[in-house]
């Protein structure tokens, strides 16, 4: 989305350089913003004082009818999954998921980002299906290791804590378990439960076979798949949560993880909101295998 002058005059009127934990304005979001806006010139502070020279500015953005926070992230109230799940009468807290499966474009850039930053198992992992496919086609062959250790270089890249760590430091190379820094305020991979609980449309859910629709053709790539959001959303906006790809969850069955949503290569049966039971073990990747981002509300 380009900024124009008047959405910039708008932002600053609303933020005006205000302490970042106060950063936070609603506006109406066309379109993905990003985060980090830098800008040049002379402006003022809260107090009326000129401020001039290069500044970055974090800025979060809300869509006030949709509830996508951030650069594209619905924000899930915290409830009770239902009777009829397998994690029936689970508890899940308020947190943040990603409105679609992270993609090749955004895989790319944090990846070259991570590479000479310590994180140098990720030199050369990742891809799309079909191969070839555009920026915003789902990325794919991405283990369960990649994918927390990607997390971890993205919340650096962007100045949070990263949450996956190793003998209290932060998680960057090898394939070992690492801890979990549930203070963190960096990216990290949803629950079983969590995923589930926005699969099946949070407090908003009307109860449908498969996210969004009880006709998994309106909301489902089961045969084939295709850059995501192409299919209608669930009741929270989210996309692409049954079929397209199977995604990472960060629960343990030791030593496997699970993964949930099913995928291009398989019948409509393993798309519903309920399927689970379905694992990989944590240093396998394919074809058909993504992930979304998930934080914690809290945090």
């Amino acid at each position: 989305m380009k900024i124009t002058n008047t959405l910039w005059r708008d932002l600053l009127r609303q933020v005006r350089l205000l302490p970042l934990a106060a950063l936070f304005t609603t506006l109406p979001l066309s379109a993905q913003v990003p985060s980090l806006i830098n800008y040049q010139g002379r402006l003022t502070d809260g107090a009326g004082n000129a401020v001039s020279g290069n500044r970055t500015m974090a800025v979060r953005l809300q869509d006030a009818a949709a509830g996508v926070l951030g650069d594209v992230f619905v924000n899930v109230q915290g409830g009770t999954l239902p009777q009829g799940s397998g994690l029936a009468g689970q508890t899940v807290a308020t947190f943040q998921i990603g409105k679609y499966e992270v993609t090749w474009g955004e895989w790319k850039e944090v990846r070259a980002w991570a590479v000479v930053n310590g994180y140098s198992d990720l030199a050369g992992v990742g891809a799309t299906y079909k191969s070839g496919s555009a920026d915003n086609f789902p990325v794919t062959n991405v283990n369960w290791y990649d994918v927390v250790k990607w997390m971890n270089a993205r919340s650096e890249k962007e100045g949070l804590t990263p949450v996956y760590q190793m003998s209290g430091a932060t998680y960057r190379t090898g394939q070992s378990e690492p801890t979990v820094n549930s203070s963190a305020n960096g990216y990290r991979l949803p629950t079983e439960a969590e995923w589930e609980w926005a699969a099946r449309g949070g407090l908003s859910g009307i109860g449908l076979i498969y996210s969004g629709s009880s006709d998994v053709n309106a909301v489902a790539w089961y045969a084939s798949n295709a850059a995501g959001g192409t299919k209608a959303a669930n009741e929270l906006g989210i996309h692409d949560m049954s079929g397209n790809l199977w995604e990472w969850c960060e629960d343990v069955v030791y030593p496997l993880r699970g993964i949930r949503g099913g995928s291009w290569s398989l019948y409509a049966d393993v798309c519903t909101v309920a399927s689970r039971n379905s694992f990989h073990n944590p240093d396998y990747r394919d074809d058909y295998t993504g992930f979304r981002l998930a934080r914690s509300s809290g945090n």
